[in-house]
């Protein structure tokens, strides 16, 4: 990591500490009360290392500022899509332009540069630029463009912005924590005693717990066919772009709601797991008051209050958005399918959330790694098992499942997308949730 991807760490890091110490008066403003001395211990937390972050940060533009004084210019430097441009007719179209000269230049034994020039030159210029000086000699080998398809520094632009806005993961404010640190915490609260003279004083308790985050990766496979990518249209482009994330955001998500135990080495448990799941109590708007008064109630008696989001399904979303009461006015006039509040509480809508589950859930108390680059790669060459469950594993491989498909056969290219993350739960008071919901009627069949 140069100084420049430092400093953009760091800045990230400190929106994220920024975002969550102003999301904690927000929520206590909203509910027209102080700060209870967990906020406050937070809160405190949080500005200190907001203060460090800033004194870090400006250290190091110090020095990358002596350093592009001192520096010799390098003809042809890599330019970073940071940015969307004014070119763009949709989010992250420019990375995705770059994805397919790369593929096409590499289909056509052409320039990816001179693809770019024909396709875009007039509509787009930026992008020309940047695969320009992004894109070496072609060939196979380790580190040339016909193998790994995109480098770090090209790896900034709104793609990813737009690939975090569309999974519930990367909308939570979650706790962002380094890697391999074993972080020690407390799992519930200590109870002390009034004593009267002479008297034993009772023995309290309280659980600890210890939370290690190693990086595990999370890595899909895209298929397009080739006639997909020469396609010049703006349409054409999103369903290569939305693939690509689609690709990336399913498993991500339905893996951290579920209730899925983790696999040492290969993925983490769902912030259900061992969680058990709260009954309903029906599908009107009483019945709503009770299932939230019940999930809040759980994070109460674990002295672990305040600051909950709510996860759920569009289509239970859009059943509580419309309920009626006696006099047929809505009962929650503040949540769509899009999302919103609830009972002041914000809410994040996911596709693949299960359509009956309400999860509720306290971000800071769920420690993530991993928001950093993501790597993407691609093939026309390979032959690609085409099952969720390929038995291909060099480890212990198995018996092909009939389903493997060549791309050079098919005039297809494949996109592999790899991003190492992990999560977990900083307490189990961290989580509450429904598992039979059906507010309205909504998913009657």
């Amino acid at each position: 990591m140069n100084i420049s991807e430092h400093i953009a760490d760091m800045l990230y890091n400190k929106d994220l500490r920024v975002e969550r110490r102003n999301q904690i008066t927000r929520i206590a403003a909203s509910e027209g009360r102080t700060l209870a001395e967990v906020e406050q211990s937070e809160f405190d937390e949080l500005q200190g290392e907001i203060v460090q972050l800033d004194s870090d940060i400006s250290r190091y533009k110090q020095l990358e500022t002596e350093q592009m004084r001192t520096a010799t210019p390098i003809k042809g430097a890599p330019a970073i899509l940071k940015h969307r441009s004014r070119d763009e007719d949709f989010q992250g179209q420019n990375f995705t332009r770059m994805v397919i000269a790369k593929a096409l230049g590499n289909l056509h034994q052409r320039s990816p540069v001179a693809i770019a020039n024909e396709r875009w030159g007039k509509s787009s210029p930026r992008v020309v630029e940047v695969i320009k000086a992004d894109v070496t000699g072609g060939g196979s080998g380790a580190g040339e463009w016909g193998n790994e398809l995109v480098s770090r520094d090209t790896w900034m632009g709104d793609f990813q912005e737009y690939l975090y806005g569309k999974t519930i993961y990367n909308q939570l404010p979650l706790r962002e924590v380094p890697a391999n640190i074993t972080i020690k915490g407390q799992d519930g609260a200590a109870t002390g005693y009034w004593v009267g003279e002479s008297k034993a004083i009772p023995v309290t308790s309280a659980d600890f717990n210890d939370v290690t985050l190693t990086p595990l990766k999370v890595a899909t496979i895209a298929v397009a066919s080739n006639e997909w990518l020469r396609d010049s249209s703006p349409s054409a482009e999103m369903l290569v772009r939305d693939a690509l994330v689609e690709a990336a955001r399913q498993r991500i998500d339905s893996t951290f709601i579920s209730a899925l135990a983790a696999v040492p080495g290969v993925s983490p448990a769902g912030i259900l797991y061992n969680i058990p799941a709260t009954t309903s109590a029906g599908t009107d708007g009483d019945a709503v008051a009770n299932d939230f008064k019940e999930m809040m109630y759980r994070f109460t008696t674990a002295r672990n209050s305040g600051g909950q989001w709510v996860i759920m399904n569009p289509a239970l979303a859009t059943g509580l958005s419309m309920l009626r009461n006696a006099l047929d006015q809505y009962e929650f006039p503040d949540i769509s399918e899009d999302g919103g509040t609830i009972f002041k509480k914000p809410v994040v809508t996911g596709d693949n959330v299960n359509a009956n589950h309400v999860i509720m859930l306290k971000p800071s108390d769920i420690y993530r790694i991993g928001m950093g680059t993501m790597e993407v790669s691609m093939s026309q060459q390979a032959t690609i098992e085409m099952d969720s469950a390929p038995g291909a594993d060099t480890d212990t491989p198995t018996a092909p499942t009939g389903k493997t498909v060549s791309m050079f056969q098919t005039e297809s290219t494949a996109f592999k997308v790899v991003q190492s993350i992990n999560f977990a739960r900083r307490r189990e008071s961290a989580v509450a949730w429904i598992n039979d919901a059906d507010y309205g009627g909504a998913i009657s069949t």
